[in-house]
């Protein structure tokens, strides 16, 4: 039987074999790389289909499949090649270390021979072969002599950093497994670094973050590490560091502040403002640890309140003492409120036990209201003028911003509750009434026909209230009772 002239053309390559072993090629990794799990069996080719085969009894197909010059398999087809066929079973014997070129060659049912582009494998049986002194983890020097404590991971980071020495050949795809171990040979891992087109010729250093070495608590720790190359060869475990582990912090008690001018004992304190003299300073105890590199802040009342006042200056150079400004004080009469202290290091902030602090108002001392007019007698309508002055004077602590209300309150004619007369309502004190008093320029008055309204004969009150927290709590001042009189 006569056959086509057409067959394999012998001016092109064939495609080269397929390795369905090798692992995908990764930037700067090595190219067409055998797994070792693919080299304990017969490695795999499978060659594609070539164009233009048609074999038969008389003009049979011939393929013949090299691992480098050495000839694996020759198979011979009679009739239409099954694909399942396109294949080869390299002896494990050949698998040898190193790069190896795989083609194969065809003869064609026509007589022409044609061989294949080339596929490149790489064959890596070595493991890595640690550096340094069996691999030993490099770290500072004031580890290995102090250990691993609180304030060194407080001042690195929180983590212990430590460099591997170089190793024979480190490539892309190393991956190195590191451990703590509380015990000896344990093999407690705590995380991988894989060597990557990036860091491949540099330093490697490995982390070991606090929250692990704390959670692994104190004691003697051994670090160490593995290689494991992108083929799967496992190098030899480092020489175990050894290290002194004190990282646990003390529990550490920040006892309440002391404030000197107040009474009780514990938690529990009184300020009485009639005994108060400014400063107020509040002491943080002596016997509290601070490190360097710490601060202390006082904190008075609840954020967000009007008294509330926090300070990290120290009073006049006193150290541990920090002074409240009078006016923070003042704002916080008839109230029980927090006082604390925090001790912060940069990464977060430790609070104080704290006081409760109940803070009496002013009782005594206080200027009494003075209807201008008035005598022992009482007031007299007959020679008081169309607005009746009311004056104040000044108080202890007296500020601007403070907020003063006076009120006129009696009886009417007709033996009823007279409505009140508001002479003031919640008034801020000005500059000029923190000097000289409320009232002096006798712009605060109470008109006559109010007093005419109230009955003859009968006491009416004038009272003040203060409010040094802008209207939310209010003091009672002495008031005056008079009688009123014809």
């Amino acid at each position: 039987m006569q056959r086509s002239a057409r067959g394999l053309p012998t001016d092109t390559l064939l495609e080269p074999p397929v390795s369905p072993d090798v692992l995908p090629n990764i930037p700067g990794g090595q190219d067409n790389l055998l797994p070792v799990s693919a080299l304990a069996r017969p490695l795999r080719i499978e060659v594609p289909m070539w164009d233009y085969s048609n074999p038969s009894p008389d003009y049979p197909e011939k393929l013949f499949l090299y691992w480098g010059a050495q000839l694996v398999e020759e198979k011979t087809w009679f009739d239409t090649i099954p694909p399942q066929d396109l294949y080869a079973d390299v002896p494990v014997a050949l698998l040898a270390h190193g790069q190896v070129l795989v083609t194969y060659r065809v003869h064609g049912y026509n007589g022409s021979q044609v061989v294949s582009e080339p596929l490149t494998l790489t064959i890596d049986k070595i493991a890595p072969l640690l550096g340094g002194e069996d691999g030993a983890l490099i770290v500072e020097e004031q580890v290995l002599d102090e250990g691993v404590t609180v304030s060194y991971l407080e001042s690195h980071g929180d983590r212990l950093l430590a460099t591997v020495p170089g190793y024979d050949s480190p490539a892309v795809g190393d991956m190195l497994t590191y451990y703590w171990d509380r015990a000896p040979f344990a093999n407690e891992q705590v995380a991988e670094l894989e060597v990557t087109d990036q860091n491949v010729g540099q330093p490697l250093v490995l982390e070991f973050p606090g929250d692990m070495i704390r959670e692994r608590e104190d004691g003697a720790r051994y670090i160490h590490y593995r290689v494991r190359d992108r083929a799967g060869n496992v190098s030899a475990r480092s020489q175990p560091v050894t290290l002194a582990v004190t990282a646990t912090p003390v529990p550490r008690s920040l006892s309440p502040v002391l404030i000197a001018q107040a009474e009780g004992s514990g938690p529990q304190l009184t300020l009485a403002l009639d005994d108060f003299d400014a400063p107020l300073l509040i002491e943080v105890p002596a016997e509290v640890m601070v490190y360097p590199g710490e601060t202390i802040t006082v904190v008075w009342g609840e954020p967000g309140s009007v008294g509330h006042y926090s300070t990290r200056t120290p009073y006049e150079g006193r150290d541990r003492h920090f002074e409240i400004p009078v006016q923070k004080v003042l704002a916080q009469s008839k109230r029980t409120l927090p006082v604390i202290y925090q001790v912060d290091g940069g990464d977060s902030a430790l609070d104080s036990d704290p006081v409760r602090l109940e803070v009496r108002a002013m009782t005594q001392r206080l200027p009494q209201v003075n209807l201008v007019g008035a005598d022992s007698t009482g007031f007299h309508l007959a020679s008081a003028p169309a607005h009746v002055p009311i004056k104040l004077d000044t108080w202890r602590m007296i500020a601007e911003g403070q907020r003063v209300s006076i009120q006129v309150t009696g009886v009417l004619q007709s033996g009823n509750e007279a409505p009140a007369h508001d002479a003031l309502v919640a008034h801020p004190v000005s500059a000029t009434q923190a000097r000289q008093g409320i009232g002096m320029d006798n712009a605060v008055t109470v008109p006559k026909t109010y007093l005419a309204s109230l009955r003859l004969n009968e006491r009416f009150t004038v009272s003040v209230q203060v409010s040094f927290d802008e209207g939310g709590n209010w003091v009672r001042f002495p008031s005056i009772n008079l009688t009123l009189r014809a």
